[in-house]
């Protein structure tokens, strides 16, 4: 039981069984092992068996050559392999492996095949290549006959056999080493490819391009291919694919290739980022891929870098372009099919072409042509010459030629390579053009049909012409010609016609219209020899030629005939032809005038010229007759114009001869005159006969005869002219000159011409030449002056214009290299010269050559008659360069000479000047330049009248004589600044801008003028600036009068008057006198000969009672008187007009007025009267109050009430108050009659004696006339009454002439006298007195009268008043006054005068003048609106009533 129950027991039981159970399975394992080892050497040992056989060379060449037997007999092919090396079951190499196509030509050689594969794939029925390495590959393609490879029967055999073929294969790398590639003609060598074949099946091709790199090697050609790939064997994916040629990028995008392997049916679509080229590089691509020297045209250059981006599809034969070319000249956008065959010598394209800015001209190297915007639709075939037929269709938006911008332009045709067909319509705004028509120049044949539309042809503005601006053309052209033949023969076979139907022409307002101009063609042949007439018929010409010729050898005949006459200098037409041209022409115009008119050609051609001739080649003869009536330029005036040319006489014949009546104004023309030219020419065996015969018809004669002969040789093979000079006499200007036999030789081959003894003398002048011109720097013209007068030479020239030059001129110079670089030496001298008509002294000058520079030297001086040099000169001539310059020292010039360029700006200038100038010159351009001084000067301003005296500098540049800040004084020693300057063109086209700032300066001092608007002299502080030119001047005044102003404003001149009265009088229905109206002057327009200048004066003026202003409205009438204002005059010269603006207060003054020129009255005028002008000078708005002061008895008013009097004097001071207001010319009078010293209770008796207006105006008439009181008719006592007034009109016409006489003598006293007679018996009494005014200064005026009275009844028989005023400033605003009056007798005072002193103060306050100023605007505004009908006529019978009571 305790066994049993033993557990060690049963462990060690169960230890035993398992080491038995572990022994046996060692035992099967052993076994099995020996098993496999058996097995697997065994294996080992057939495998080692068989690589072992295999690396046995007969046993590699057995199986190769079965391999390639086999593939030989399968493909039909020549197939071989040399060896190969294999790795077991991971590596094998072939060696040499060779393949041809089916033509039996090599299809592909592989130096060493290497491929490295995985054997285990193959249990999943897939072969995988993990390498495969061609090393120097050649593979050949071609294309056969039906246009498919050679390598197509491969294709087709594994795409047959691939059905049965159980794997799957993929190759992971394929590489190509050093690969060499031909295309039929095309090697690419290089080529080195890494891609990758993932999947791979004889009906599929899956590829992932790893890195492909081309390397063909064409005369050097480096090029790299990369993308990434993929696809079969229908269809290839290239994925961010680039070309790279020379290290430039030609193309990326991305690439489908469809049906690669065959032509017939590959398609590509290509999206291309960028195409690039550039000339450069194309020309290189192009020259290695057709092996030969490509240029390219210079247009692709003009391109630039060329960058293409878009879509590219479609087949090798037919692409479709989807995108836009950019250049260095714009871009293009292009959407279109482009065919090209396989050897580019046939092009189709078929699109949309459009760009929007496109730089055509620089494209085709054409500089009037600019950029082009435009989109067209064009189908046009090209084949390698020539375009052969086009379809266009195009709408050019815009483009620019010749700088303008054309519009709006259509195309429309179809081209052939021989015949055009379509329409060109422009709708521009200025041009409208449409053309239509056919031109066909197929085979023999050339037509030309057009109908050309013209309208708005605006050339001036197209930028085709420049000399019209406002010329517009319109007409219908209709265009039919034909021919045949040859080239050469076209023109003789040229029939048709040229009509312009219509042709308007218009130049600004001027127009015209030519009803239809035709050129008829005809052409025929008459008996074997062509026939031609060439017609013109239009309105101005009637033209024909006819006969038989030929066009293209008229030429030739003229050349044939003329060498006849002159053979060594017309050579023989080396044309060598049996026909004879044989012709007839003429030409008459008519109705020129419109034509010249309206292109304002400045010629009139009144009669008709006419043009006739004829060339008989068969006869040798020809001839020529033109007749022109007249023709009438600017001032000139050509008549009887003949022209003749024969052959008679065995000799060429040719006249000339006019009646030339020269302009007057033209320098030359005033020296000649009239002139009769004839000039006869005759040649004949080289011998040439030339006389001109000239005359005139004028009192200054001018006519004479010059002859010259020459002979013609030939010299080197080149013309020798042998001229000889006839002697003559001919007369210029009324001088007689003689010409000398002289001998002149040019020999064109050398280019010499040698002068002989030639020489023009008259009187003491002499003038000769002679010597040798040539190329040669040492060959020299020698000329000879005696005694000749620049300036009478000058006259003839545009330069008197400029310079006038005095005194005869004596010297030699010598002209070296005449025909080359000219060069001179001279010596002259000049007795007594001057510049300008001014003296200046003996000039003495000398050019030297200086070869070293190629200039000639020029040393001068000038000394005048006290031996003192008063200038030195020094100069440079550079010929080559025609470029002088002279260095002028002064020392006391007189400067009066530049007077002769400052006429009209700078008057008389006077003094000396000093200083150094330097003058320089180039063709006719001159510069001057320098600092001078004017000492002593003086210049007068004639607009002004101004004399202004300066010593200072003065600056010259090359455009400007320059005045800075000069210190110039009047000839009363004030002093004021000038500055500015007088500014030129070659001193010509004067302008000048002067500026000038005065003190208290005589600015103005213009003599007295009746024709003139204002003299008289100012004197003011202010600017003035004088600016403008000769033609044109402006006057800038703004400036303040100051004491001894008198200015006069002559009103009488500008309005014309036809009367001098500035009152009429008439006789009245009664028997008394009555005013009854001012002068109303006619301002009639006078026509005056315009002189060419202008003158515009600007006078901003501040009016002060210093200056004393004369308003001149007749011979003898006018107001004249002192007072302040703010005046501004614009004057304008030569129309006269005239503006006046401002309100002149008086402060005193007077205006006088004639009675039927017999009795002048002077009526004073009294502080605060105004005048006011707006625009008008000849309307002022007048408010004067002016009295005529007088003496006069009372008694005479009173007559039998006399006693009732209230004074004891016989006469009283009477002041006859006249208020004038409204216009100047138009005036309402009211009168008043005042007692300046009477009392009160006085003026109250006369006032109740004249009381109503009758009685006013009789008094008035009698006051003024009588210097008396007009006696009503109820209270006269007739006895003394005509004697009286005859004393009172004699005492007051005397008084007026004497005032007259005084007034020429002197301004400053007046007077005047009055006799009276009055009463009889105790009551009689005569009473003489004296009335005067004193103005010895601005400030001062003195007023007085005396008398005596004699009356027995009066105890006073002296009496007298006198008045004394003083400015103490100068407005006037303080004065002092002083006076004594005589009293009257009831006047509380008990002596016989009174006295009186004091200070006088005025001012005006600003509220008056504002108020008055609101109401003439308010009045403005009432006359300027509109009246309703019935006020209307209120206001007319108001003014009328107010009218007749002032009067």
């Amino acid at each position: 039981m305790q066994e049993a129950n033993n557990p060690h027991i049963e462990n060690e039981q169960d230890v035993v069984n398992t080491e038995q159970q572990r022994s046996t399975r060692k035992a099967k394992v052993k076994k099995t092992f020996a098993i496999v080892a058996i097995v697997l050497g065994a294996f080992l040992l057939l495998l080692g068996g068989i690589v072992g056989v295999l690396h046995i060379k007969g046993v590699q060449t057995f199986i190769v050559g079965k391999v390639a037997d086999k593939l030989s007999e399968k493909l039909n092919v020549d197939a071989s392999i040399a060896s190969f090396h294999y790795r077991p079951l991971s590596h094998l190499v072939l060696d040499s492996v060779y393949l041809s196509d089916q033509q039996r030509d090599t299809l592909a050689f592989i130096e060493q095949l290497q491929l490295e594969f995985a054997p285990l794939a193959l249990r999943e029925q897939r072969i995988n290549i993990q390498q495969l390495r061609l090393q120097n590959p050649y593979i050949n393609l071609q294309s056969t006959s039906d246009s498919t490879l050679n390598i197509q029967f491969l294709i087709d055999t594994f795409k047959r056999d691939s059905v049965n073929f159980p794997f799957r294969l993929n190759i992971d790398h394929l590489v190509l080493d050093q690969t060499r590639v031909r295309y039929n003609e095309i090697l690419v060598d290089q080529l080195d490819v890494a891609l990758a074949l993932p999947v791979l099946s004889m009906d599929s091709l899956d590829v992932q391009l790893h890195s492909l790199h081309l390397r063909a090697q064409m005369d050097r050609l480096d090029a790299s291919f990369e993308a990434n790939l993929n696809g079969n064997l229908d269809s290839i994916f290239a994925k961010e694919m680039q070309l790279i040629f020379r290290n430039e990028r030609l193309f990326s995008g991305d690439v489908a290739v469809y049906h690669p392997t065959e032509l017939d049916s590959l398609y590509m679509d290509a999206q291309c980022n960028d195409l690039y080229c550039n000339n450069a590089l194309l020309q290189d691509l192009l020259s290695q891929l057709q092996m030969k020297p490509v240029e390219l045209p210079t247009m692709v250059s003009n391109l630039g870098h060329v960058h293409y981006r878009g879509d590219i599809r479609g087949r090798l034969e037919d692409i479709d372009l989807h995108g836009a070319f950019t250049t260095a000249l714009g871009a293009m956008n292009v959407n279109g099919d482009l065919h090209i065959d396989t050897t580019l010598s046939h092009i189709d394209f078929c699109g949309h072409l459009s760009t929007r800015k496109f730089q055509l001209g620089r494209l085709i190297d054409q500089a009037d042509l600019g950029a082009v915007a435009f989109h067209a639709h064009v189908d046009g075939k090209i084949d390698s010459t020539s375009l052969t037929h086009c379809i266009a269709e195009a709408d050019i938006h815009s483009i620019e030629v010749l700088g303008y911008k054309y519009k709006n332009i259509r195309i429309d045709g179809e081209m052939y390579s021989e015949e055009v067909n379509g329409s060109l319509a422009i709708n521009d705004e200025n041009i409208r053009l449409n053309i239509n028509g056919l031109a066909d120049w197929s085979e023999e044949d050339t037509r030309l049909d057009l109908t050309i539309d013209l309208a708005q042809f605006q050339p001036a503005k197209l930028n085709l012409i420049q000399q019209y601006p406002n010329l517009e053309l319109g007409a219908t052209t209709y265009i039919s010609l034909y021919t045949s033949g040859k080239t050469e023969e076209m023109l003789d076979n040229l029939t048709g016609y040229v009509i312009i139907d219509s042709l308007q022409i218009q130049n600004g307002e001027v127009q015209t219209m030519m009803e239809q101009l035709k050129l008829l063609v005809d052409s025929e042949l008459k008996a074997g020899v062509p026939f031609h007439q060439l017609r013109v018929q239009s309105d101005y010409l009637t033209a024909n030629l006819s006969g038989a010729f030929r066009y293209q050898t008229l030429p030739a005949t003229i050349q044939n005939l003329l060498h006849h006459y002159l053979p060594t200098l017309i050579d023989k037409p080396t044309l060598k032809r049996t026909d004879t041209n044989n012709l007839d022409f003429y030409a008459y115009f008519r109705g020129l005038d419109s034509l010249t008119q309206i292109l304002d050609l400045g010629v009139e051609l009144p009669s008709l010229p006419t043009i006739k001739g004829f060339i008989y080649e068969e006869t040798g003869q020809l001839g020529l007759q033109a007749y022109i009536p007249n023709i009438n330029t600017s001032g000139a005036k050509m008549e009887d114009i003949t022209i003749s040319l024969d052959n008679m006489d065995e000799q060429l014949n040719m006249s000339v001869y006019v009646l030339n009546h020269l302009p007057k104004d033209n320098p030359t023309a005033a020296k000649l005159g009239d002139i009769k030219a004839n000039i006869n020419l005759t040649a004949q065996n080289d011998n040439i006969d030339l006389s001109v015969e000239l005359g005139n018809t004028d009192s200054v004669r001018n006519e004479g005869i010059i002859s010259v002969s020459s002979q013609v040789t030939k010299h080197l093979g080149k013309p020798k002219f042998d001229i000889q000079v006839q002697p003559t006499h001919i007369i210029l200007n009324d001088s007689a000159w003689s010409i000398g036999e002289a001998n002149i030789t040019y020999t064109s081959a050398e280019q010499t011409l040698d002068i002989d003894n030639f020489y023009l003398s008259t009187d003491y002048q002499l003038i000769t030449a002679d010597g040798r011109a040539s190329r040669s720097a040492n060959d020299s013209i020698d000329v000879v002056l005696h005694n000749i007068n620049l300036d009478y030479i000058l006259t003839y020239t545009e330069a008197s214009k400029a310079i006038s030059i005095m005194g005869p001129v004596t010297g030699k110079a010598q002209v070296y290299g005449v025909f080359s670089e000219p060069m001179l030496e001279a010596q002259a001298f000049i007795p007594n010269g001057g510049l300008n008509g001014i003296y200046l002294g003996d000039v003495t000058a000398e050019a030297v050559l200086d070869r070293e520079s190629k200039s000639i030297l020029i040393y001068g001086e000038i000394i005048d008659s006290t031996n003192h040099k008063v200038a030195d000169v020094t100069g440079k001539v550079i010929p080559a360069q025609k470029w002088w310059g002279l260095d002028i020292a002064c020392d006391s010039v007189d400067i009066h000479f530049i007077d002769f360029w400052t006429k009209g700006i700078i008057a008389n200038p006077q003094g000396r000047g000093y200083g150094h100038v330097k003058v320089e010159g180039q063709e006719r351009k001159v510069w001057v330049t320098g600092r001078a001084l004017a000492k002593d000067a003086q210049i007068t301003v004639p607009q002004i009248g101004a004399t202004f005296y300066l010593t200072d500098s003065i600056f010259l540049d090359s455009t400007a004589i320059r005045f800075p800040d000069i210190t110039v004084y009047d000839q009363f020693g004030n002093a004021g600044t000038f500055s500015g300057g007088v500014y030129h063109d070659n001193f010509l086209d004067i302008s000048f801008d002067l500026r000038a700032r005065a003190n208290n300066m005589l600015v103005m001092d213009l003599p007295a003028d009746q024709q003139s608007f204002f003299y008289g002299k100012v004197f003011g502080t202010g600017d003035v600036h004088i600016y403008g030119d000769e033609m044109d001047c402006q006057i800038d005044v703004n400036a303040r009068t100051e004491a001894n102003t008198k200015f006069f404003l002559n009103i009488n001149s500008a309005s014309q008057a036809t009367t001098s009265n500035f009152i009429t009088f008439v006789q009245a229905d009664t028997t008394s006198n009555y005013l009854l109206s001012l002068l109303q002057p006619k301002k009639e327009k006078v026509k005056v000969n315009k002189p060419e200048s202008r003158m515009r004066l600007s006078l901003q003026g501040e009016v002060t009672p210093l200056a004393e202003i004369n308003i001149k409205l007749g011979a003898d009438d006018g107001i004249k008187g002192r007072g302040e204002g703010n005046l501004k005059l614009v004057y304008e010269y030569p129309s006269e007009d005239i503006q006046m603006q401002g309100t002149y207060t008086l402060q005193s003054g007077q205006f006088d007025f004639s009675l039927g020129n017999v009795v002048r009255r002077n009526f004073t005028i009294r502080e605060g009267s105004q005048i006011t002008w707006d625009s008008d000078p000849l309307a002022p708005m007048l408010d004067i109050t002016g009295y005529y002061h007088t003496t006069a008895s009372l008694r005479d008013l009173f007559g039998s009430e006399s006693s009732q009097i209230a004074t004891d004097r016989n006469s009283v001071p009477v002041n006859c108050v006249l208020h004038m207001t409204d216009e100047l010319f138009n005036p309402i009078l009211n009168f008043a009659i005042e007692l300046p010293q009477s009392d009160e209770s006085v003026q109250s008796q006369v006032n109740s004696m004249i009381n109503t207006d009758e009685m006013l105006m009789r008094q008035v008439i009698y006051l003024l006339v009588f210097n008396r009181f007009y006696t009503p008719d109820y209270l006269q006592n007739t006895q003394n009454v005509g004697l009286n007034e005859t004393y009172s009109l004699l005492s007051s016409t005397i008084t007026g002439q004497i005032n007259s006489w005084l007034s020429k003598l002197t301004d400053v006293f007046t007077m005047g006298f009055n006799f009276r007679t009055d009463g009889e018996g105790e009551t009689a009494s005569q009473e003489y007195e004296a009335n005067f005014q004193i103005h010895p200064i601005n400030q001062l005026v003195i007023n007085g009268n005396f008398g005596y009275r004699y009356n027995d009844l009066s105890n006073r028989p002296f009496f007298g008043d006198l008045e004394i005023e003083y400015l103490l400033t100068p407005n006037g605003k303080l004065r002092a006054k002083a006076y004594t009056h005589t009293v009257d007798k009831y006047s509380l005072r008990q002596a016989n005068t009174v006295q009186g002193v004091g200070f006088v103060f005025k001012h005006d306050f600003n509220w008056e003048k504002k108020s008055k100023i609101v109401k003439e605007e308010q009045k403005s505004r009432r006359d300027t609106e509109p009246l309703p009908k019935g006020k209307k006529e209120k206001v007319k019978k108001a003014k009328n009533k107010n009218n007749k009571k002032t009067l």
